[in-house]
């Protein structure tokens, strides 16, 4: 086991992750105008986000790709009734408002009632809830997959959506000639679905991610409390999150859940429950195979995890048996799926914008081979220095952030991966590092967003 060091007092570059500096005491004036410029930053952060998720009540937003194919009421919600059309270049002022408040609330460090804070996060997971599916039609291919699987015999891991094109929910779908690349139990997790009609599967499926979402942040504040950790602002670096809502909560991303799942593990193991925490590592890989990456982390932490180890053992029966009694062997083709999508290249993925800034014609086999060997190296020199005493949490969040930045292909939601452990953390540069990785985001989004505003 690592060896809890003596917490140094809570200042506002320690909420925020930056270096400390020596600083006098402040004066009760300043005290009071810094708890003011924190409070100013949180209701623009907080109306910026209410923007964000009622803009895509309109008829023609763009914030809700599927629009263009009529989206019916029932698939858009009751902000049909209430909402308005948001263009690109309208969400993308609102996006950067809301990181720079965020930005602020976070390293200005006043103080906010947590009432108001936690209201906020509740309302604001409840908003993006009920917003209709925001910046991406992946939730359409969740349901489709079910779909297939149910109503017209075909194994989601053989068929794509296009073997039912006269299905109700094809026209919505992005991705329609490929089998599912979302894990085994998230996809058997949504077969029940099926039966229930387009538009109760689409709001079961919102309301849970919002949930999931919360039960995240709950996860966070209650890990940073037993690590003695300031509870409240990891709670806000998560919770009130602008692609965490927008990306995450709004596109009702199973990224959502697999994240709760694997802080869930992070939480029973810091309770005492190692068994219990190697086998929620493995549902939430089962969920969506990048958390795996995980595991090693854990398992490291100390010389004997025998008790771990059981844990991941019943955890993987339990999974390959579900897995085996629902789609079959051919559920294996999901290793091969998944190395086909990561031959995706998109253009603001950080492999494809070094590859433009050294002049080669893009993401090359030679440049991705080089790519897997410095995520392979990375990875090793993380776990290395774990084993020798750092931070295992910290360690998880730098694992999840080298995935990101190796990625071919970027999305919004990837960029949430590291966000949960930045948070739980007391890694400075981890912190400083994901926020980066969300401001080259945001940076990224202007000209696509400008040009369709």
């Amino acid at each position: 086991m690592t060896r809890s060091l003596p917490q140094a007092p809570v200042t506002p570059q320690r909420r925020f992750g930056l270096p400390a500096r020596a600083a006098p005491k402040p004066t009760e004036p300043a005290s009071r105008r810094r708890d003011r410029l924190t409070l100013g930053a949180f209701v623009v952060l907080v109306l910026a986000l209410t923007a964000i998720g009622a803009g895509g009540g309109g008829k023609d937003s763009f914030l809700v790709p599927a629009t263009r194919r009529h989206l019916p009421d029932s698939l858009s919600g009751p902000l049909s009734r209430i909402g308005f059309d948001m263009t690109g270049a309208q969400f993308l002022w609102l996006l950067v408002a809301a990181a720079v408040a965020y930005l602020a609330v976070l390293g200005l460090g006043g103080r906010i009632r947590p009432s108001w804070v936690i209201g906020s996060i509740v309302g604001l997971h409840l908003l993006y809830a009920i917003a209709p599916p925001l910046l991406s039609k992946d939730i359409f291919s969740y349901l489709s997959y079910a779909r297939l699987g149910v109503l017209h015999d075909a194994n989601p891991y053989v068929h794509g959506p296009a073997i039912a094109p006269h299905d109700e929910i094809f026209k919505f779908v992005g991705w329609r000639h490929v089998p599912s690349a979302y894990g085994p139990l998230f996809t058997a997790a949504t077969y029940p679905l099926a039966h229930l009609g387009p538009a109760v599967s689409l709001w079961t499926i919102k309301i849970g991610t919002a949930l999931a979402g919360l039960g995240c942040v709950a996860l966070v504040y209650r890990c940073a409390q037993r690590l003695g950790r300031p509870a409240l602002p990891a709670a806000m670096w998560v919770g009130l999150n602008p692609l965490w809502l927008a990306y995450g909560i709004g596109g009702g991303h199973n990224d959502i859940l697999m994240l709760a799942i694997t802080v869930g593990g992070v939480a029973l193991l810091l309770a005492g429950r190692p068994m219990a925490s190697g086998a929620a590592l493995i549902v939430s890989a089962a969920v969506k195979a990048s958390s795996i990456v995980a595991v090693p982390f854990m398992l490291v932490r100390q010389q004997r995890p025998w008790r771990e180890l059981a844990g991941i053992a019943a955890g993987l029966a339990a999974m390959g048996a579900i897995s085996l009694a629902v789609f079959g062997p051919d559920v294996f083709r999901l290793f091969h799926i998944l190395g086909t999508q990561q031959q995706l290249v998109s253009g603001d993925s950080i492999p494809a914008q070094i590859a433009h800034f050294v002049g080669l014609p893009g993401v090359t086999s030679e440049a991705r081979q080089v790519i897997h060997v410095l995520e392979f190296l990375a990875l090793t020199w993380i776990l290395l220095r774990v084993w020798r005493g750092s931070d295992w949490i910290a360690g998880i969040g730098w694992a999840m952030l080298v995935l990101v930045l190796g990625s071919t292909w970027m999305l919004g939601w990837y960029t949430l991966w590291p966000l949960p452990f930045a948070a739980i953390s007391n890694d400075k540069r981890l912190r400083f590092a994901t926020l980066s990785l969300f401001a080259y985001f945001v940076v990224q989004r202007w000209p696509i967003l400008l040009g369709q505003g």
